[in-house]
């Protein structure tokens, strides 16, 4: 989770923490999202969780558009993709085997996710939807277990078994296989938030679903939107910055971690290699990328892997990313090549 824009619009910079800025951000992309107009605030539910935005814009833009335009965005996403809607299409592909054709967002989601899956062996694994279920976690197993008298093909890394025939648009299920993509449909419909953002022409704006975060250039005071990062349960080790601060300038950003979502010490996310919930010491992960459906993806990839080959897969795919562990003395954090660079 984080917490956007804590500071006023009037202030500067976050002071006596870490901050972390884009790197090779450019004086004319903040330029030319800057606009002479106050700062809306407008917020909702959805998917289970939260969303909020504030944004500048011209008076011509009214807020009655902003807010129509979002909740088409979530229904399309729910629709395509929620584990929790019996006659979602996500829904319809776990219980049955065999070709299904999708429509283009979510074979976008389901390729995204499997190639993470594939660049990481399995330690983020999309179709572990049935072990979240059975650990509480998830929704009822009538929506969304698949048909088990099909005879699936495995009872781990079902992901392996998923075809996919991008030329016609369409995904195999072999049976089995209960997808679960709520590790990073949330940052894809962030993304097409900031899509529609856009086509209304609001250059300056901060997106958010559920702590995923989209900024678009900079406030009307010309300071970037801050987010302060919370990726722990426990205060920060003495050695450490007492918070990290993040200007979103163009910008996603993604956590993932089990230090809200944790029943009776058992975390929420699994480690796809063995199916059981991450043990690993890692209380979050948070991932910086130009978009949100990366950013959400890997940072629970991330959080599979363990801080050491976590950091290891970050440097590898050149991901700006934050881990937070447990020790004795308080939260301990690590940051890769890529968040290194921005530090300012």
């Amino acid at each position: 989770m984080s917490n956007p824009d804590n500071h006023t619009e009037e202030a500067g910079p976050p002071t006596a923490g870490r901050l972390l800025i884009p790197a090779g951000l450019k004086p004319s992309a903040v330029r030319a999202s800057h606009i002479d107009a106050p700062i809306r605030r407008l917020s909702g539910a959805t998917m289970g969780t939260g969303w909020s935005l504030s944004y500048a814009a011209p008076d011509s833009v009214q807020n009655s558009a902003v807010v129509a335009a979002l909740e088409d965005t979530f229904a399309n996403v729910i629709q395509q993709m929620s584990n929790w809607e019996p006659a979602s299409d996500l829904s319809r592909f776990n219980r049955t085997q065999g070709w299904h054709d999708l429509k283009p967002d979510f074979f976008k989601v389901l390729s995204r996710a499997l190639e993470i899956a594939t660049l990481t062996d399995g330690a983020y694994d999309p179709t572990l939807g049935a072990a979240v279920d059975k650990l509480g976690f998830g929704p009822s197993p009538l929506s969304v277990y698949p048909d088990e008298s099909r005879g699936p093909v495995s009872t781990a890394q079902l992901w392996r078994h998923i075809e996919l025939d991008p030329i016609n648009q369409r995904a195999f299920q072999p049976g089995g296989a209960a997808v679960d993509l709520s590790s990073i449909a949330k940052g894809y419909a962030v993304d097409l938030c900031a899509q529609a953002l856009r086509g209304l022409a609001i250059p300056s704006f901060l997106m958010e679903i559920g702590g995923e975060f989209v900024g678009q250039g900079v406030k009307p005071d010309g300071h970037p939107w801050w987010v302060q990062l919370e990726l722990s349960d426990i205060a920060p080790a003495p050695s450490e910055p007492p918070h990290t601060d993040i200007a979103l300038v163009n910008l996603a950003l993604a956590t993932s971690g089990d230090f809200i979502r944790r029943r009776d010490g058992v975390s929420h996310l699994l480690d796809g290699r063995t199916g059981e919930p991450v043990t690993n010491g890692l209380s979050g992960v948070a991932v910086m990328h130009a978009s949100c459906i990366d950013a959400d993806g890997w940072a629970t990839a991330l959080f599979a892997l363990g801080e050491r080959d976590g950091l290891a897969m970050a440097d590898a795919q050149g991901l700006a990313a934050i881990f937070s562990t447990r020790t004795p003395e308080g939260a301990h954090s690590s940051l890769s090549a890529s968040a290194q660079k921005m530090l300012g």
